[in-house]
């Protein structure tokens, strides 16, 4: 893997990272605010359904791994220059967008139950992951994942 990614690669899809961090946080908050501002009964009940009862805790660990956890650890030079802090904190991230989908959807079709994680949630992760993983393997096998005439020109600029 280091053969093919240099660390300035690494670190620009850290930089990447952070970004989609911050701009995650902002629709989050976006989409908060507009809610509030506009006070429709109607909308919000959307969000006090959300934060407020049986899903407040799904809704705060939202916020924790969407922002505040690859936020504080990704806004330094070295976590994002690491392969595995990095790839911890985009896990985090994947595991709070897939929880964020959860949140939005879950709540409006359950009838008022509390929040439940069964079969049907983590099988639709789990076929949705492996057709993912299949589909990148598909294409991996037929094109080249990196260019053969930029990746020795990108190694060799970087290795000074």
């Amino acid at each position: 893997m280091a053969q093919l990614i240099s660390a300035k690669q690494l670190h620009d899809l850290g930089k990447l990272c952070f970004g989609f961090t911050v701009f995650w946080a902002y629709l989050m908050w976006a989409q908060f605010l507009v809610i509030w501002y506009g006070n429709l009964p109607e909308e919000t009940y959307f969000i006090f359904y959300r934060l407020i009862g049986p899903w407040r805790p799904v809704g705060v660990a939202v916020f924790l791994l969407v922002f505040l956890i690859p936020f504080i650890g990704l806004i330094g030079v070295r976590p994002k220059r690491s392969p595995p802090t990095f790839l911890a904190f985009a896990l985090v991230s994947l595991a709070g967008i897939w929880l964020e989908r959860y949140l939005e959807i879950v709540p409006s079709i359950n009838g008022g139950a509390a929040p439940a994680l069964g079969v049907p949630e983590i099988g639709v992760t789990l076929l949705f992951g492996g057709l993912f993983l299949l589909s990148m393997a598909w294409f991996a096998r037929r094109y080249p994942m990196i260019s053969p005439r930029l990746a020795a020109d990108t190694l060799e600029r970087e290795a000074h």
